[in-house]
């Protein structure tokens, strides 16, 4: 039996997939799940019906999460950071770097190293404006947060950009660690030259399995959220992999894809598993 999540609240297209699925539908406070004998063509109903729609892991022990593993760009904020920071005469070439590297047809760190050199001399004051006055938070990351903090879950920004942005954004949203790259600011200016490692696939990888020792915890407890190709190597090793609004690539390495909604819709994952103050009914559509 496959249970499928519907992350919908739209009951006429609920029962329409139950009839195709041939299952029976059971209603929640804030999604649908279908069960069936019957695999579905996921991403064919996802372009279909433009709703999420994502298969239950039978493997997966969602009551056993403890760590929260999360991309900062276009993931727990819609922006794309250093593309903000850059001055108009050098944005699109900043912009079709940062594309190219998210899709995987550029190395993450030498496009990285390439956008830094192009930054130089701007003022260490964008960056302060640009978070104060453009950072955007995704829909549903406020109630994702709020969730995991309910059931004690450790979270972490893991991030190939600027550690400036990630340490406030992991203040702001009550994180409790980060791991971003750094950049040398010299008299309130950008050098164009990086300080340490940069963040690229395999070290986000790694930060996951220091946080695994560091807080006793087996890999297979971590969920990942994840948005570019920089994000697939930690994808292979949590125990579930989440593609946000992400690039083809990621989608088809992921255990839950969410195109249309918000970070919350990871929520629908875990209400089985806990004591939600809900009424549940399971009804078969004929």
């Amino acid at each position: 039996m496959n249970t499928y999540i519907l992350h919908s609240q739209n009951s006429i297209l609920a029962e329409r997939l139950t009839n195709e699925l041939q299952g029976k539908l059971e209603e929640r406070k804030s999604h649908f799940r279908i069960h069936t004998n019957l695999s579905a063509d996921l991403e064919q109903l996802r372009e279909l019906y433009e709703v999420d729609i994502n298969l239950l892991s039978k493997t997966f022990d969602y009551s056993q999460v403890a760590l929260l593993v999360s991309d900062m760009d276009s993931t727990l904020i819609t922006n794309e950071t250093i593309n903000d920071i850059a001055s108009p005469d050098i944005a699109s070439k900043v912009s079709s770097i940062t594309e190219q590297a998210m899709v995987g047809n550029l190395d993450f760190t030498s496009s990285f190293k390439s956008k830094i050199s192009l930054l130089k001399g701007t003022k260490s004051e964008t960056l302060d404006q640009v978070y104060n006055e453009q950072l955007n938070l995704s829909k549903g990351v406020q109630e994702l947060i709020n969730f995991f903090k309910l059931i004690d879950v450790k979270m972490a920004v893991i991030s190939g950009g600027l550690s400036y942005f990630a340490e406030r954004l992991k203040d702001q949203l009550g994180f409790d660690t980060y791991r971003a790259s750094n950049i040398e600011i010299v008299d309130n200016c950008l050098t164009g030259n990086i300080i340490g490692k940069v963040i690229d696939a395999d070290a986000k990888a790694q930060y996951i399995h220091e946080l695994c020792t560091q807080y006793g915890l087996e890999k297979n407890q971590v969920v990942a959220i994840g948005d570019g190709a920089n994000d697939l190597e930690m994808m292979k090793i949590v125990g579930l992999s989440v593609a946000y609004h992400a690039k083809p690539l990621l989608q088809k390495n992921c255990d839950v894809v969410i195109k249309y909604g918000g970070l919350d819709a990871i929520i629908d994952f875990f209400e089985t598993n806990l004591l939600c103050q809900e009424t549940n009914s399971l009804v078969e559509i004929k």
